[in-house]
């Protein structure tokens, strides 16, 4: 399946994006993101050049992105300490006499 071109703006200037049939609105989303990125470091920095804005942002959607997967496996961890110490409960549990009969 060939995949289709999106024109999106960001600081107006328009780029050509390569998306999945179908990923049209999400690609948009994308870019809309990106561009507000830039106008609050644009905003914070009082920096014009847009390559900087371009690279700056970047870093910080990469810091994001990293951030994000450091708290998922994080929790991740968590919850399989869980599920081991709710296993040798069980264990525990079903190994344990019946008292009751």
């Amino acid at each position: 399946m060939k995949n289709d071109v999106v024109y999106v703006q960001i600081l107006g200037r328009q780029y050509a994006m390569e998306a999945n049939p179908g990923d049209e609105l999400y690609v948009n989303r994308l870019a809309q993101y990106v561009e507000e990125c830039m106008i609050k470091i644009k905003g914070e920095s009082k920096t014009v050049d847009t390559m900087n804005l371009a690279v700056t942002a970047a870093m910080n959607l990469a810091d994001e992105l990293f951030r994000l997967q450091d708290g998922r496996g994080t929790l991740g961890h968590s919850l399989e300490t869980k599920a081991d110490e709710l296993l040798v409960l069980l264990d525990n549990a079903l190994a344990a006499p019946d008292t009751h009969s």
